[in-house]
């Protein structure tokens, strides 16, 4: 009688299998976050991050219209926060890292 050779891998192949699936899903596991508050004097002052902690400083940031117009842009600063004169009628501030990151802030969630 032969031993069966094989046998540990019919109970290791599943438990492999699984974990590689999991993978994926933790190196993408965090998420653009943003944040955009009333300030002093018209201003609103946005600050951005990623859900696991890390900062977004030097990313880029736009005030568009609801027609994708641009009216204001720039990119965080080093404190990942950038602060823009709250333009008159609707708009949103967008937030993405030139890949596959990417957030939005309706002017109706810009309160104190």
């Amino acid at each position: 009688m032969t031993p069966n050779l094989f046998r540990p891998m019919r109970l290791w192949a599943p438990a492999v299998c699984l974990a590689a699936l999991g993978l994926p899903g933790v190196s993408s596991a965090h998420s653009l976050l943003l944040s955009c508050k009333p300030a002093a004097d018209q201003m609103v002052r946005c600050v951005g991050g990623f859900s696991d902690g890390s900062d977004a400083a030097g990313m880029a940031v736009a005030v568009k219209a609801y027609d994708e117009r641009v009216i204001a842009k720039g990119t965080l600063g080093g404190d990942s926060s950038w602060s823009f004169r709250k333009p008159e009628g609707e708009y949103f501030v967008r937030l993405e890292d030139g890949g596959e990151h990417a957030t939005e802030v309706d002017h109706t969630d810009v309160k104190p």
